[in-house]
């Protein structure tokens, strides 16, 4: 105790000043607006056209959630009563995402769509309309996904029509929670790791065998099985290795013919004689 009033005693008398402050990080509120939250904007592609529900609603909901709107659709910032302080910021917030739903459909079918005028209204109402029945969309995406071949593709083209399949299925199979006595079940962990090891073999499987046939055994090889970012690495170095190679066979043989027609001798049978002349 007298050690720390002589430390403050000495601090005052030195005229020194300990100031203590503590940077508090901003929240950000669901009813922020930038400059750029426009009613006419398309904040999200690709549009909807009726046969892409999958892909167009998981990345507009990317694209609300990102700004922290996407509670006004899911429900879970649910309407507000009249006589609340904070009623007009709600409507203002649920006119712009009705505007930007609308702005994120093909104009094409854009007129056919009931108008609503609230945004979980309006979400539900497409999602309604045009989400496919589990049992026929899943048995059409598991067929897409055993007859998908990298056969005449890159390796990167390869792995996006994969990555959309993947991510439709993902729609029909969400991730796996529950709470047993106030600790987190392995279960839905569980099942993700045997999700993404089959990713995996769906990957390697596609691939075109006579070119990345080696690779692909060396992986599956491997104990454990490597994560699919590690294997798609690992097959693209190969084709990456492939293309180098192939370029530079190609550039020594046009290296290699253009000496041959250097040095190659020229007489009347291989020269190119003059109709008048007769000379080269």
């Amino acid at each position: 105790m007298g050690d720390k009033n002589m430390t403050e005693n000495s601090a005052a008398r030195s005229g020194v000043t300990t100031v203590t402050t503590e940077i508090q990080r901003r929240t950000i509120s669901p009813y922020d607006l930038t400059s750029n939250d426009n009613p006419g904007n398309v904040i999200s592609h690709p549009l909807l056209q009726g046969d892409n529900y999958e892909e167009w609603a998981i990345n507009l909901e990317t694209a609300l959630s990102s700004r922290k709107k996407f509670g006004f659709v899911d429900g879970s910032l649910s309407q507000l009563a009249e006589d609340s302080s904070d009623y007009e910021d709600w409507k203002t917030i649920n006119a712009l995402l009705v505007s930007w739903i609308k702005m994120t459909i093909d104009p094409k079918l854009r007129s056919n769509i009931s108008h609503k005028p609230l945004a979980r209204d309006l979400w539900e109402h497409i999602r309604r309309r045009f989400r496919v029945t589990n049992g026929p969309r899943v048995q059409h995406l598991r067929k897409e996904l055993a007859n998908c071949r990298q056969t005449g593709l890159s390796i990167e083209a390869y792995y996006g029509k994969l990555t959309k399949i993947w991510d439709s299925l993902a729609c029909y199979r969400p991730m796996l929670s529950c709470v047993c006595n106030g600790c987190i079940c392995k279960l839905g962990a569980t099942l993700e790791a045997q999700r993404e090891e089959d990713k995996v073999h769906d990957f390697l499987m596609g691939l075109d065998e006579s070119v990345f046939g080696t690779v692909c055994s060396s992986l599956l090889m491997q104990e454990p099985i490597p994560s699919l970012e590690h294997a798609y690495l690992k097959v693209t170095q190969d084709e990456d290795t492939r293309v180098q190679t192939r370029l530079g066979d190609e550039r020594q043989e046009g290296m290699a013919f253009v000496s041959q027609q250097a040095i190659r001798p020229r007489d009347k049978y291989n020269s190119v004689l003059c109709s008048n002349c007769e000379r080269c």
